[in-house]
């Protein structure tokens, strides 16, 4: 796994996203998908945020009308989604924003 590495000076505030694709791709070998370049990393995070409790909220809700195997594992998902809001709310609270 490639490890992430980023500068000690970031600046929530001041810092904007890349165009980064994602999602499937198409007969050509594109992504179907992308991050626009230039959005607000503090509304990128914010968004983020809640699309993650999303996540939580449809794991839970999935885990409900399965038997026990497969509960443990969506129930998973909804915990790791869980841990990443909290990571994402974490930097928008030091940075001084309010997470979601």
């Amino acid at each position: 796994m490639k490890k992430t590495t980023y500068e000690s000076s970031f600046d929530l505030a001041n810092t904007v996203t890349v165009a980064k694709p994602f999602g499937v791709m198409d007969v050509n070998i594109k992504q179907m998908f992308s991050v626009r370049e230039g959005i607000c990393s503090e509304d990128a995070l914010m968004h983020a945020s809640v699309l993650l409790s999303f996540v939580e909220a449809t794991a839970s809700d999935a885990a409900d009308h399965l038997s026990l195997n497969d509960k443990a594992l969506v129930l998973s998902i909804a915990q790791h989604a869980e841990m990443a809001r909290a990571l994402v709310n974490a930097v928008l609270e030091g940075a001084g924003s309010v997470g979601v």
